[in-house]
């Protein structure tokens, strides 16, 4: 079913990008669990395919909604000040197995659960973008994904146990970016949010005993190390 979903989501993804101009009318970035695999040399699936896209006079997400593909409706949308947010869905069936696929668009700001995990999207988060080819159900598609300083600041804000591992992962492949402090002030409204995910969060959950093992089943590898593990974990240390 996995398989599955991502073959659907490779046509949506396809025909957003035929309909924007490969993503550049509006520039629409990728982000979440596909736009991962611009950064690491692994893979994993994942429910959701999620974009960002700078607010403008009016609401992007109007715009989108004039070609939502065939069968999608939106379970989701708010309009608020400088944040706009959407959720279109599409139900499929097979082997008498129901599945949702879902695409989130976000406007102006990215939002967590909590009201400080807010992050800014601003004109230099566009133009610090850029176009790769990433593979989804086996297909070269080309797409826009943030930079890897921006990407990096995303996953440690959400902190979910899957984007632990993914902070893990980048830092294992590309280390802690250059910048950070300085960009987290610019796009970040409570900075002291990052410091605190790290140290109450990401840290602590990678120092578990079993997060090796859930760190290479999330990408199908056995190449990652308690050598590894121990080495991200000063790593983040150091960021402080």
């Amino acid at each position: 079913m996995m398989k599955i979903r991502e073959g659907e989501l490779l046509k949506t993804v396809q025909h957003l990008s035929e309909k924007t101009e490969g993503f550049t009318k509006p520039k629409l970035i990728l982000i979440g669990g596909y736009a991962l695999r611009a950064f690491i040399p692994f893979s994993r699936f994942t429910r959701d395919c999620d974009f960002i896209v700078k607010k403008k006079n009016g609401w992007n997400l109007d715009g989108l909604k004039e070609i939502m593909p065939e069968g999608y409706g939106i379970e989701e949308e708010e309009k608020r000040g400088n944040y706009g947010f959407a959720k279109w869905i599409k139900f499929m069936e097979h082997d008498k197995t129901r599945a949702k696929i879902s695409l989130d668009f976000m406007e102006g700001e990215i939002r967590g659960r909590k009201n400080e995990e807010v992050i800014l999207i601003d004109q230099r988060m566009v133009d610090d973008s850029k176009f790769v080819s990433l593979l989804i159900a086996d297909k070269e598609v080309r797409a826009v994904v943030p930079s890897y300083l921006d990407y990096f600041i995303m996953k440690a804000v959400s902190s979910r146990a899957s984007d632990i591992r993914d902070v893990a992962s980048l830092i294992h492949e590309n280390g802690v970016p250059k910048r950070l402090s300085e960009r987290i002030k610019q796009v970040l409204p409570y900075p002291q949010l990052f410091k605190e995910k790290v140290e109450e969060r990401i840290i602590p959950e990678i120092r578990k005993a079993t997060f090796l093992d859930s760190w290479r089943g999330t990408f199908a590898t056995t190449s990652y190390s308690e050598a590894d593990k121990e080495k991200v974990i000063e790593q983040l240390e150091d960021i402080f």
